[in-house]
């Protein structure tokens, strides 16, 4: 598979791993959000001031509407009316507490808030009550507490908030006041009805009969859990077979255990509401399951990558390029990478409920821990560096600096390269950018380069002989490159005759490039030996000359006779060795077959 053909199809499945991964992590916010009608403005979270005791109750009177329209918006005011300062309002707690408190009124009275006006006592200077006894039962009387705050004014008191889970469990058993007519249960309200009066009383921390609804959720969620892991299981083999090759077992494992414990949670989210447990109860323990429901997720979340990524895996096994080997791994982790931060974000709004906020600090302290981080930024231009220029592969034996090894992985990071030596050194992916990177792997042949020193005795003859006989060689050796090789007499050197041999071996593996490199010095070394070619070495001649051997013949007269006889004699050796020439020369050619193709 090439490259081009790679970059298409990523583009493609990326996308589409990004929404299936950014769709699990959302399914705990969904879970917990509160109810929202569609369209409905996003929910305020600014406070309310309340002037007086009534706007308190006009505030909680909105039970009423959330109970109609299951608005959220309307079930946050009502939450405002409950002290601000004891860190309910905005919060579940609150929530629950004006859901309660509207139950209870369903069993006592409609509020009226001009009659509450007309009936409230005065405790103190910043306290008010409100005495009201129930409808259907005259002995079932309620205190409800205002208290006067500086920052949001007239609240419901905490006094009160601490009897709405004692007052919900007498009211529930009392039957309902005329006046709120054919008003329909709610689920909570429809199952406690159902349950047998003994049940209800007595009990630790807990009726009798919400511990048996605790231990029948369990099995029951248990065995839904084991039957839709079962049954996913082919599913998920089937959707996840690619080219004939199935899912390894080990990673549909990995996957499976978290995707477990994740619809166990699930089912214990929908169930624990319906066993109508107390504010102080109820708080902790869907805290408890939504934390344990996002972890699940995340763990489900980062094991669905490895099997969203395993077909590109399965394909980047099969193809010859070696860049995607390098690309899948990379996307594997940027995706679970993605899944842990989007995961911690959620599991951080769950508990303080703002989502945007958490976002916010995320940008600001993500501006100081850029700085802070500066190696690791540049580190990871480094990595966007090597995939978008490619300088090398995986598997490509490069060099950079002092070091040189073979390319094993590339990380966000860093890059680990495997030296001759069999050891592992890892390299900043930022010394990629301002390096120089001398891709070894990329080679299509190697070339072979040096000197041969003949000794200075060796007649012309026999070095042209020895040239041509090396450049036979390059020709009939089965790895030298046919279309370049040079072999010229270059140098007078200090104690030999230079001649310089360039070639080019036609493999890129090292073990064979030696092998051939042996074979062609051998068969050079004997083509030497058999045309009586010595190889020079340093060597120092010492001769003590005499004096008669001092003497030249034939010395020149003068200077126009040494002019003479210099030019004499070098037209005599050009017309031997260039005289024979039609013009000049040819620049030199390979032609495979054809030695003489080349012009002497």
């Amino acid at each position: 598979m090439s490259n081009l053909t790679l970059r298409p199809r990523l583009s493609r499945i990326v996308p589409s791993l990004l929404l299936a991964l950014a769709a699990v992590l959302a399914l705990p916010t969904l879970a917990f959000a509160r109810p929202q009608a569609n369209g409905s403005a996003p929910v305020s979270t600014q406070v309310e001031r309340f002037s007086s005791p009534r706007e308190t109750l006009d505030a909680l009177l909105s039970i009423y509407d959330y109970e109609r329209t299951r608005q959220a918006k309307f079930l946050d005011r009502a939450a405002q009316a409950f002290e601000a300062r004891e860190g309910l309002t905005g919060g579940e707690r609150a929530r629950e507490f004006a859901r309660l408190l509207g139950r209870i009124f369903d069993h006592v009275t409609l509020i009226d808030p001009e009659r509450v006006e007309r009936e409230l006592v005065v405790v103190d200077d910043n306290r008010r009550a409100w005495i009201v006894a129930s409808e259907v039962d005259p002995e079932f009387v309620l205190t409800i507490g205002f208290v006067e705050t500086d920052d949001h004014g007239w609240l419901i008191d905490t006094t009160t908030s601490a009897r709405i889970d004692q007052w919900y469990r007498h009211a529930a058993d009392l039957p309902r006041i005329e006046s709120i007519g054919d008003k329909p249960l709610s689920t909570e309200e429809l199952v406690r009805s159902l349950v047998p009066a003994k049940l209800k009383v007595g009990g630790f921390l807990l009726e009798p009969w919400q511990w048996i609804g605790f231990l029948i959720l369990f099995l029951v969620a248990f065995f839904f859990e084991r039957i839709l892991t079962v049954s996913v299981r082919p599913l998920i083999r089937k959707l996840s077979r690619f080219e004939d090759e199935s899912l390894p077992s080990e990673m549909l494992a990995r996957f499976e255990r978290p995707f477990g414990w994740l619809l166990l949670a699930w089912l214990w989210l929908a169930g624990v509401q319906l066993l109508d447990l107390p504010v102080s109860i109820y708080t902790p323990v869907r805290m408890g399951v939504q934390m344990f429901t996002t972890v699940m997720t995340v763990w489900t979340a980062y094991h669905l990558a490895d099997i969203a990524c395993w077909p590109l895996q399965v394909k980047a096994e099969r193809s010859e390029n070696k860049l995607d080997d390098m690309l899948v791994p990379l996307l594997r982790r940027t995706l679970k990478i993605l899944v842990l931060i989007v995961g911690a974000v959620v599991f951080v709004s769950n508990i303080t409920g703002d989502l945007w906020h958490i976002l916010a600090g995320l940008s600001i302290g993500s501006l100081a821990i850029g700085f802070a981080a500066k190696d690791s930024v540049e580190n990871l231009f480094g990595t966007f560096t090597v995939l978008l220029d490619g300088p090398f592969k995986i598997g490509d034996l490069v060099k950079l600096s002092e070091i040189e090894g073979t390319v094993e992985e590339v990380g966000f990071r860093s890059t680990r390269i495997r030296t001759p030596e069999d050891s592992l050194v890892t390299v900043p992916n930022s010394r990629f950018i301002s390096s120089h990177v001398d891709c070894l792997g990329a080679r299509r042949e190697r070339r072979v380069k040096f000197s041969l020193g003949v000794t200075y005795d060796t007649p012309a003859q026999k070095i042209e002989a020895f040239c041509e006989g090396v450049r036979e060689l390059m020709r009939a050796h089965p790895y030298t490159a046919k279309d370049s090789y040079h072999v010229w007499f270059s140098n007078f050197g200090a104690s030999s005759l230079d001649i310089e041999v360039i070639c080019f071996i036609e493999s890129t593996e090292f073990p064979t490039f030696a092998r051939e490199r042996h074979r062609l010095f051998l068969d050079i070394l004997q083509l030497a030996q058999r045309l009586g070619v010595s190889f020079a070495f340093p060597t120092t001649t010492v001769w003590v000359g005499r004096p008669e051997d001092l003497a030249h013949k034939d010395v020149p007269s003068g200077r126009r006779a040494a002019l003479d006889q210099g030019r004499a004699s070098a037209k005599e050796l050009a017309r031997e060795s260039v005289g024979g020439l039609s013009g000049k020369p040819a620049p030199v050619q390979f032609v495979e077959g054809d030695p003489d193709a080349i012009p002497r």
